[in-house]
């Protein structure tokens, strides 16, 4: 069985920038990532990411308030900006170990090491609300984003991974589940789903996510944090039209993660799908 981790980058409302000339701009992007792991991977790589907090936020972080060592990517970035010479708030405390260029860079090479060494099957949906407005202002994008990533890890069981099943994990969240329990993320799945040959087989994954509460569960809190790492670089990836090279976002160690197409065997399509549709997408490599 796999379990795919899902966190999110970006807002879901559809007040977007007014179109105009060049690439659409960061804030006008949301994207749902999904970064999957067999069940018996659960505790190992949880156990690793715990032993990578401690190593770099202190031996007490596991025992700190959760948000005070959670790793996400605006932490990341915020840390990295300090690294540089300048002092932005909003930083957890817990993050006053790696402040440092030479300690942030320790904590972000072992973080890039938990995809090398783990190597999970990661999908992301990047929605541009800008485009989406243009076709059709009442769609969610949220149920587009859940719905697309259903989608292709169906798919992508269906033709690649014969033989497992997957579960959806993912933080409790009124939005998200308000969502799914009103049917909505079920019509709008049904609609865009694949025809014909390509058609995914929908019962190959769970029709909900398990919701866990942060405060209560342990492991799969700090995997979720893979989710938002992948959330956000992808959003810079198609923002910039280009792959990032900032190294707090770690791109170069999750790229390779991405599941390749059935067909093509590109992860356009694959584990990167954008929507609406481009065409041609931004180089990946």
């Amino acid at each position: 069985m796999l379990l795919f981790y899902v966190d999110e980058s970006g807002g879901t409302t559809m007040n977007v920038e007014a179109a105009g000339e060049g690439r659409t701009p960061v804030r006008d992007l949301f994207a749902l990532a999904a970064v999957g792991i067999h069940d018996s991977s659960r505790e190992p790589l949880a156990e690793e990411i715990l032993r990578v907090k401690e190593r770099h936020f202190g031996t007490h972080a596991v025992s700190r308030a959760w948000g005070e060592t959670e790793i996400k990517s605006r932490h990341l970035w915020l840390a990295s900006r300090w690294a540089s010479g300048e002092f932005p708030g909003g930083l957890p405390t817990g993050y006053a170990n790696v402040l440092e260029k030479m300690h942030l860079h320790y904590l972000l090479r072992d973080l890039g090491q938990l995809f090398a060494k783990f190597r999970p099957l990661v999908f992301s949906v990047v929605v541009d609300k800008r485009a989406l407005a243009a076709v059709d202002s009442t769609l969610n994008p949220l149920g587009i984003a859940y719905a697309r990533l259903y989608e292709r890890v169906a798919q992508t069981l269906g033709s690649v991974n014969r033989g497992e099943g997957a579960i959806f994990v993912a933080d409790r969240q009124d939005e998200h589940e308000a969502y799914f329990n009103s049917g909505s993320m079920h019509e709008v799945r049904q609609g865009l789903a694949s025809k014909g040959a390509n058609r995914p087989n929908f019962n190959l994954v769970v029709d909900k996510p398990v919701w866990i509460d942060p405060t209560l569960s342990t492991w799969d809190r700090e995997l979720i944090q893979l989710a938002d790492l992948v959330a956000f670089a992808t959003r810079a990836w198609y923002g910039a039209g280009q792959p990032p090279t900032d190294r707090h976002l770690l791109w170069d160690k999750i790229e390779p993660c991405f599941a390749a197409h059935w067909n093509t065997t590109k992860a356009q399509g694959g584990g990167i799908i954008v929507f609406p549709d481009p065409g041609k997408y931004p180089p990946v490599r």
